[in-house]
């Protein structure tokens, strides 16, 4: 059970920068047209849009053409991280 334990949070913090590595490819995906087409950008996208999703409808983060919901996004991926390390 210790060994579970002790390697919980190493799991944990993967799954969250895999996320946060998400969140970056999908903003990069939406600079190149070509690329947002792709199967891999539909798996980036049902995996990101939900949450950015969640995001946009209780924070307007939308100025002229720069959406700035996948900072938001990130910086409470960190926050939630921090948050489930402390309780751990």
């Amino acid at each position: 059970m210790a060994q579970v334990l002790s390697g919980l949070p190493r799991v944990i913090g993967g799954l969250f920068g895999l996320y946060e590595i998400a969140i970056f490819i999908y903003c990069f995906m939406s600079w190149i047209p070509g690329l947002a087409q792709s199967r891999f950008a539909g798996f980036i996208s049902s995996i990101v849009d939900p949450f950015l999703n969640l995001i946009r409808r209780v924070i307007p983060m939308r100025i002229g053409l720069f959406d700035f919901s996948p900072i938001v996004a990130l910086i409470l991926v960190q926050v939630l991280e921090s948050v489930i390390f402390r309780i751990l």
